[in-house]
């Protein structure tokens, strides 16, 4: 078994310790993906940023259904990656504005929403 593997989750963990916050859990993370499957007119692909990946990922929207509580592994290249890893997630406002998505995910719940013009992120944690 390769050692670079448990090398970056020994990475991760330590970068994820220096976070000020963490803002979600594995539920919350589920809950969030649930609810983007349930947005008018589907939210077929996001950009997750996992904290040991240079560059954001699109890949197809994790869930509805999870068969692991603590990661997802449904998603095209990514596999078996722990909720935790997820840095950020990225919603493209091209089907809804920034405000109608917003809206609708704080039917679900709250979230540490960014806005940018492109869409909205969803923060994993507060690194300052």
């Amino acid at each position: 078994m390769s050692k670079k593997p448990q090398e970056q989750d020994r990475r991760t963990a330590r970068k994820i310790a220096q976070a000020k916050t963490a803002y979600m859990s594995n539920a919350k993370w589920r809950k969030l993906f649930s609810a983007l499957h349930d947005l008018p007119g589907g939210c077929p692909v996001v950009g997750i940023k996992l904290i040991s990946h240079p560059t954001v990922l699109s890949v197809p929207t994790p869930g509805p259904d999870f068969e692991f509580e603590d990661h997802f592994g449904e998603c095209g290249g990514v596999s078996c990656v722990p909720f935790s890893h997820i840095e950020f997630v990225g919603v493209s406002n091209f089907r809804a504005t920034n405000s109608e998505l917003i809206q609708h995910l704080n039917a679900f719940g709250k979230w540490p929403v960014t806005e940018a013009d492109e869409g909205i992120l969803i923060q994993g944690y507060d690194w300052s």
